[in-house]
Parts: structure tokens; C-alpha cells; sequence
């Protein structure tokens, strides 16, 4: 089973996507994180962000252990992702990584954008998800179910 999990920044992508994952016993993929890495990873190596080859290697070197949140949240990282998510063969050897993490038995749920347009158009389960800026920044309501359709 694959669901898609699409919606814009800060919307509630994430923290649905743990849980659909833990309560169908399948793995979760923030796709975001992914862009993240190969720009760790190309800074870690002191290459130039702008190196295509460098950056299209770390894609297609990456593995799902390599998401090390903590580190991947910085702000240096995230301007850094900017740059690398902009390289043409890093947007393709990242499309082939997601692709092949959904489709490994026994399925995933993966949150991020373009997933059930571009990622997997057909997947089993498609879900888009937006939330007020008063719902996104009650966390107390997110973590006893309220918002983002709960009770």
C-alpha cells in the first residue's frame, strides 16, 4: 500500500504521515528531509553546492539511515537544499529514490510535495492536506487529535 500525503509547508503533512504509518505498520518518508541530506551531504564534503556531479552522486548515494533530523533542520542545510533541489539529475535520482521506498513491501506513506501528483499518481491512497495558520500553530490540538480533521 502506498499513500501520498501532498499539502503545503506546515500543514499537518508530517505529523499525519507518523501516524497513518504506525497505525498501518508501514515505513514514513518526509520526502523534504531527502533534499535536505544530499545538501549535508555535499557540504560534509566541502564541495561547491552548485557541483552537479558532486550533488548527483550524494543523491544516488543516499539511504534512508542517512536522516539524521536534528542535523537536517538547520538553517544552513535548508538554504543549502534550495540550491541542490534545483539540479535537474539530484530531482531525478531523488525521484527514483522515493519511487523505489514506496514501493518496497510492504508500502509507505510518504508526505511531501508533488507525491500523489508527480511521485506516485497512482497511489493506493491520495491525501492533501491544508490547515489555518490557527490550527498549525496549535500543537496542543495536533497532539490530542484535534485538527487537521480530527474530533
Amino acid at each position: 500500500m502506498i499513500i501520498a500525503i501532498d499539502g503545503p509547508a506546515a500543514s499537518g503533512k508530517g505529523t499525519l504521515g507518523k501516524r497513518l504509518a504506525a497505525h498501518f505498520r508501514l515505513r514514513h518518508l518526509d520526502t523534504g528531509l531527502i533534499y535536505r541530506a544530499v545538501a549535508k551531504a555535499v557540504l560534509d564534503a566541502g564541495e561547491p553546492l552548485g557541483d552537479v556531479a558532486c550533488a548527483a552522486r550524494d543523491a544516488r548515494a543516499l539511504h534512508h539511515s542517512d536522516f539524521d533530523q536534528k542535523a537536517l533542520r538547520s538553517h544552513q542545510v535548508g538554504e543549502a537544499a534550495s540550491v541542490v533541489s534545483a539540479i535537474p539529475e539530484v530531482r531525478a535520482a531523488l525521484l527514483d529514490f522515493q519511487r523505489d521506498f514506496g514501493r518496497t513491501p510492504p508500502g509507505a506513506v510518504l508526505d511531501g510535495r508533488d507525491i500523489g501528483t508527480v511521485i506516485f499518481p497512482d497511489a493506493d491512497i491520495k491525501i492533501f492536506v491544508t490547515a489555518t495558520a490557527e490550527v498549525r500553530g496549535d500543537e496542543a490540538a495536533l497532539g490530542e487529535g484535534r485538527g487537521c480533521g480530527g474530533s
